[in-house]
């Protein structure tokens, strides 16, 4: 993904999301998530929130396609309100972990 289609996401993701209760929120996007899986990330949630204003089967429907797409990519998108951050963070497939795990306890 060029560069400038990046940012482009990044951008529009900030202006329709980072404004009303969320003006003082920061981005933060985890080194281990690749930066079009970002883009991708941001772009799902800024049309799913968009969604979101039209019948309720339509933006189910979206909803669950973009939480499945972020899922294969292992991507998670998590608010911090606290910190006042929203964060894309790697998230290790649970197939992954429960194959760790049995490689720690039986070799």
């Amino acid at each position: 993904m060029k560069k400038e289609i990046v940012d482009r996401v990044i951008d529009g993701w900030k202006n329709h999301l980072l404004n009303g209760e969320l003006e003082d929120y920061q981005l933060e996007l985890d080194e281990k998530v690749p930066i079009a899986y970002a883009a991708l990330a941001l772009h799902l949630d800024s049309r799913t929130i968009k969604a979101s204003g039209k019948e309720e089967e339509y933006y189910e429907g979206y909803r669950d396609a973009a939480v499945e797409i972020l899922s294969l990519l292992e991507v998670e998108i998590v608010q911090d309100d606290e910190m006042r951050v929203i964060s894309l963070v790697y998230r290790e497939n649970e197939d992954d972990k429960q194959e760790e795990l049995k490689q720690h306890i039986w070799g």
